[in-house]
Parts: C-alpha cells; structure tokens; sequence
C-alpha cells in the first residue's frame, strides 16, 4: 500500500498551484527542496504527500491543509475570457481557478442562506452558435430584456442586476490589463462571473457584464475546444450582444437627436453606457456610416477621452458584488453562526473569501461586535421609497 496522506487529491495540488501563479511543477519542487517528480507524481495522484509534506504544501499554497482532501463534484462548463487572445496563459489559468473558488464559496453561502434563483431563459433553443447571424443576437437580446421584465429602460446597475437573476459575480485585481472577466456555468448549473478591477470605470464594467451575460445566454453548449477554435467569433457574437441588450435598437435609435459627442455625452448619462460603445452602436444600427463612425473616433481621442477618461467616469463609482458579502454578514449580524464557525465550515483562507465574496480585507479575521441594547425612541419617519430601493432581503436557513 502506498504511504502518505491517502486522501489527498492531486487535481487539487494542480489546481492550488496555478492559482498562485507557479505555472511549472518543477517551480514548486525548487520551493520545497524536492524532485519535479515528485510533485508530478503527487499531481498525476501516483503517490500521496506525507503529513509534514502536505502541511508544507499548504503553508506554501496559502490554502487551508484539508483543501487538498476534497475531489470536485460533477462538470462544469467552459470558462469564456474577455480578452482570451492577449491574456497570458498563466493569468487565465490564475482566474479560471479563481472562478472555480467563487463556487466553492458560493457553496457554503447557500447551506446557509437561500441566494437568488437561476433565472436564465433558453433562447437559443438548441440553435448552434455557428449559425447565429447578427439579427438573432438582436432578437435574442429584445427576448432577454421582455423576459426579464426590463422594457427599454436603461440597466443602470448591470453587476446588481446579474446578482438578481442568480448569477454569482465577484469583482477582483486581476494585476493584468489583459483580461477584463471571465464566465461560467458551474457544476451546480448556477452561473458565475468574475470581473477584474484593474483601470476599470462604471460604464467600461456595464459593458464586461453584459458581454459576459451573453456568454451564460448564448455559449452554455459551447466546449473548451470549440471556445478556443472560434474565439473570434463567439466573443463577436457576446459583444454584439452586449451593445443590443444595453441599448435597445428601437429605443436608443430615436433618441439619438444629431450624432455629436455632447449629444453622446447626454445620452451616457441615461443609458450608462460609454460614448465609445454608443459610436460603435450607432454605426451598427446605420444611423451613421463608416465616414461618420471615423470622424466621432477622431473627434473622441482630440478630446482625450482615450487617454484620460469619458465624462462621468471619475464621478461614477465602480459597481461592486454584494451578494455574497450580505449573506456572510447577515449570518453574523444575526448570531446564526460565529466568525470562527465559518471560517472552518469555508474552504480557503480568510484573505481569497474576503476578496472572492467582496468582505473588507481582515473582516473575518474580526471579532464580533458586542451587542449594545438601546432606549426605546420615537418611532423613526419612513424612508422614501427613492431611498429605499435596491434594498435586499437575506433569508437565512434556519437549522
């Protein structure tokens, strides 16, 4: 019988070291002062580290001991990256485990509190995504927005909206320019959704989100293979997406007055969409053409709105996850469960939950508040509801 920890799962030594950005096995044997085979051994599930070994892989791994002792249940599908062509394969690998994390996290929320359900429509209807033609994507979009109910208002809050529908979004640096977020369905058929904050804006976020919204619409049948084969075409088709769902073709169209960049300015403000987006929509909707598409291009860099920034981008504060963060504090706040129960009951160490799940930095390393019991006041004036809205109710599971 082979000696060593026999529960220990090799993926997962795999799956912790790309997450750290040790791209090679051979990397992580010079850190532990071993043979590359030896961790490739580990790895391939050949033979299983000992105690002290697997306490150093941890240690090293900056993962709990236990994390390598769990094997993943069930398939999840392809991860869709914003930005594949230019991403190094060592960022992508970083974020691809991350987004798997996010569920992992995910997971124990839910034992504990009900999250938003699923709510994604079929409108692809088995159709392969080879044969989607630019009209389809059009329709697809007008479909999506009756189906949920939107009209052809603006989405001011694409990140609030995704959490609302029941899919998971997390926000982190991602310390690259090269990727601006990733997809995916998850093995428990809920989607996820990792954005990176690097030189991010409002505006420049609506969109990511959007397009990675198209991916969990139109590519849930796409394979890895296929992904990476007709890349050009699959992130064309979530682009396109993108521009329709965000601004209506028969809204957007007859409120575009004269196309000028104050009016596009204007219509930012409404439609929470950049002015670059809003040029490239407007040249595929034909209310201007290619002459006219390159004239607003010149007059928007002249204006240094390339380089320096849209309007309303130093004013506009960055979307932001909170879902998760507000089942993890309304567990606290509500004497469900002490900071140290679920630091156990989680998967990874305090500093990846805080920044997958959007918690301060140290928060649960935190003790908790005492509680202080105040005097009876007056009863309070209500709140308008202008200040109550986007307010949102954490059922908790009571055990």
């Amino acid at each position: 019988m082979r000696s060593g920890v026999q529960t220990f799962v090799g993926a997962k030594l795999a799956e912790a070291r790309q997450a750290r950005g040790i791209t090679s096995r051979k990397a992580l044997a010079d850190m532990m002062r071993r043979a590359p085979s030896t961790v490739q051994r580990w790895e391939e599930g050949d033979s299983f580290p000992e105690p002290q070994a697997l306490t150093e892989l941890a240690t090293i791994l900056s993962v709990p001991a236990d994390y390598f002792l769990t094997e993943r249940i069930g398939n999840a599908g392809p991860s869709f990256f914003r930005s594949f062509a230019g991403a190094l394969k060592g960022d992508r690998l970083i974020q691809k485990v991350r987004l798997m994390w996010l569920q992992d996290v995910t997971a124990v929320a839910e034992h504990y509190a009900y999250l938003p359900e699923v709510n994604i429509p079929n409108l692809v209807n088995g159709q392969s995504f080879k044969t989607l033609r630019h009209e389809d994507i059009e329709d697809i979009a007008e479909k999506a927005r009756a189906h949920w109910g939107l009209g052809l208002r603006p989405v001011v809050d694409m990140v609030s909206f995704l959490e609302s529908i029941g899919i998971i979004v997390a926000s982190e640096e991602m310390e690259t320019d090269r990727l601006d977020g990733l997809s995916r369905w998850g093995s428990d058929e809920r989607p996820y959704v990792l954005l990176a904050n690097d030189k991010q804006s409002f505006a420049r976020r609506q969109f990511d989100a959007a397009h990675e919204l198209a991916h969990i619409l139109l590519h849930r049948d796409v394979s890895e293979q296929d992904f990476e084969e007709n890349f050009k075409l699959i992130e064309e088709q979530a682009h396109n997406f993108a521009s329709a769902f965000l601004l209506p073709a028969s809204q957007f169209s007859i409120e575009v007055d004269s196309a000028a960049i104050w009016e596009l300015e204007r219509l930012k403000a409404r439609w929470r969409v950049s002015i670059k987006a809003q040029i490239m929509r407007l040249q595929r909707l034909n209310i201007v053409d290619r002459d006219a598409t390159t004239r607003l291009f010149k007059i928007y860099s002249a204006k240094g709105f390339a380089s320096k920034g849209e309007p309303y981008d130093d004013v506009w504060p960055l979307q932001r996850p909170s879902l998760l963060s507000d089942v993890f504090k309304t567990l606290i706040d509500a004497g469900q469960i002490s900071k140290e129960e679920l630091r156990h009951d989680l998967p990874l160490l305090p500093h990846d939950v805080e920044s997958l799940s959007g918690l301060p930095a140290g928060w649960l390393s935190l003790d908790t508040a005492r509680i202080v019991e105040l005097k009876a006041a007056a009863p309070a004036r209500r709140r308008s509801d202008e200040h109550i809205l986007g307010a949102q109710i954490i059922p908790i599971k009571r055990n």
